[in-house]
């Protein structure tokens, strides 16, 4: 079990994340315009447009605009969809249509590196791309339509990252289980769907429900958008920070050995 973790920090792991960096590199300028452009066409809609029609509401006992509302759970569900959909698709198709893995299992690279690989490069894209989102974020500020704790933001990048590897490690546990491509629909209504909008993210999921309650205790997405939230709006630290980073810390002691397991079964036809 050790030896799976100490995976991580092996150079074999870093030169698959090299080698997926090296890729992206060559077609960087077409592959970083989605998630430039998404935040603010998400920000002009919902946050600006949207916006318009809500006037201020209370959050933690002190009135925000929902455009400030929305910028925090943005960030947090950014790094969270980049790190999942790269897990996910991006490692089925290296997996299976590409046999980028096979080529390189036949060198030094063994397959818990393989896997390392894979949710260091999500992490690493899912953590890149929340920088850029937080980038927008302040261009938004410099207009005057937002007023943040930017400092803070620059903080919680450090814990993006590592949620970013534990959302990996759960796309890696479907890539893993899967038939084929064509059922990547059902981890998206199973996963994407309720984690993401239920989550406090897009809007507040407060209320007198139990089932509410458990569901958002348990829900890493929600810690994770709410913590930042309180650093970006109030400039403090909380109790949804702690949760979030034991929870993510949880997923991948848990998740990413059984990935690696899964894997192995399906790659090499072990076990």
């Amino acid at each position: 079990m050790i030896l799976h973790y100490r995976a991580a920090f092996q150079w074999q792991s870093h030169a698959v994340l090299g080698r997926h960096l090296t890729v992206y590199r060559r077609n960087w300028h077409t592959a970083a315009l989605p998630p430039l452009l998404e935040p603010v066409i998400l920000l002009l809609a919902f946050g600006v447009g949207l916006g318009g029609f809500i006037p201020e509401f209370a959050w933690r006992g002190q009135p925000v605009s929902y455009l400030a509302y929305l910028a925090p759970g943005m960030l947090a569900y950014t790094a969270f969809m980049t790190a999942f959909f790269q897990a996910l698709f991006a490692a089925y198709i290296r997996m299976h249509y590409q046999k980028t893995w096979e080529g390189q299992l036949i060198t030094q690279v063994r397959l818990e590196h393989v896997v390392w690989g894979e949710m260091l490069w999500a992490a690493t894209l899912g953590t890149t791309y929340a920088l850029i989102v937080t980038l927008v974020l302040a261009g938004f500020s410099l207009s005057g339509w937002l007023d943040l704790h930017w400092f803070s933001a620059l903080l919680v990048l450090p814990l993006l990252f590592l949620a970013a590897l534990a959302f990996a490690t759960l796309g890696l546990l479907f890539t893993a289980i899967v038939p084929s491509i064509d059922h990547m629909n059902i981890p998206f209504f199973l996963v994407i769907m309720p984690l993401g909008f239920a989550s406090s993210t897009y809007f507040p999921m407060e209320g007198d429900s139990l089932w509410a309650a458990v569901w958002l205790t348990l829900n890493p997405l929600h810690h994770l958008a709410e913590g930042i939230r309180h650093l970006m709006l109030v400039g403090e630290m909380n109790y949804h920070l702690a949760a979030a980073f034991g929870l993510f810390l949880l997923m991948i002691l848990i998740l990413a050995p059984v990935d690696e397991l899964l894997l192995r079964r399906r790659v090499l036809g072990e076990g």
